[in-house]
């Protein structure tokens, strides 16, 4: 074989590694979209710019939508995105905010403190965007519960959320930290008791006034009769 030969050989075969180390680099960027760049925004463990805590989960959410979740101790923290809320790739990171918890009012409990913000390529995305669920779960969220945005001032109730035993869903347009408040009073029914709820029941005594009424009465009409026949 001639020397000519040898080296168009080896730079055949060198192109094509070439060319098969870029297609297996451009692939992935390709299929996440425009503007991918992975490891350039908030890590799980580590912390995220404009957010409070510790990042519990870090999704890649494309332009044609999906979700994210996260764990809070024992309460699950779902984020729903719908299509065409980010027009490229955007990263979806959710904090444990436990340690900006804002101390709620009388007779309420802390279930879960964490906050939800939007990336893209590292940077924190601010502004308004369309309407993206949040989904609370937890053994200690009651009908009772009430969902707060924690903000410089305190805690304001978020309006339109949906609070039933074991879970509370919200909707939100920017990315705010959010309070989850459970009420740590109960009200019982006492078999018996009156509307008002005295503690006892009270058809006995109810019965036992009514014959002392109706005795009376009659008591007195006899002495009325006796003294007109006297």
């Amino acid at each position: 074989m001639s020397d000519f030969r040898r080296v168009g050989r080896f730079v055949g075969v060198g192109a094509g590694l070439g060319l098969a180390a870029a297609l297996a680099i451009a692939i992935p960027a390709f299929g996440a979209g425009t503007g991918y760049a992975p490891g350039t925004g908030p890590t799980q463990g580590g912390t995220a710019t404009g957010l409070p805590g510790t990042v519990v989960t870090s999704t890649v959410i494309q332009p044609s939508g999906g979700s994210g979740s996260g764990a809070i101790g024992t309460t699950d923290v779902a984020v729903t995105i719908p299509a065409g809320a980010f027009t490229g790739p955007t990263q979806l990171v959710i904090t444990d905010a436990t340690s900006s918890a804002v101390t709620p009012p009388a007779n309420g409990k802390v279930v879960a403190t964490f906050g939800v913000g939007f990336y893209v390529d590292g940077t924190k995305v601010t502004g308004s965007f369309p309407a993206v669920t949040i989904t609370v779960t937890s053994p200690s969220i009651t009908a009772g519960t009430t969902v707060y945005f924690v903000t410089g001032s305190g805690l304001q109730a978020v309006s339109g959320a949906q609070v039933s035993n074991g879970s509370a869903t919200i909707t939100i347009t920017s990315d705010p930290t959010i309070e989850v408040v459970s009420s740590t009073t109960s009200t019982s029914v006492i078999a018996g008791a009156t509307t008002a709820q005295t503690g006892k029941p009270v058809d006995l005594e109810l019965g036992v006034a009514g014959v002392l009424i109706i005795g009376g009465g009659l008591l007195l009409i006899g002495r009325r009769l006796r003294r007109r026949s006297a």
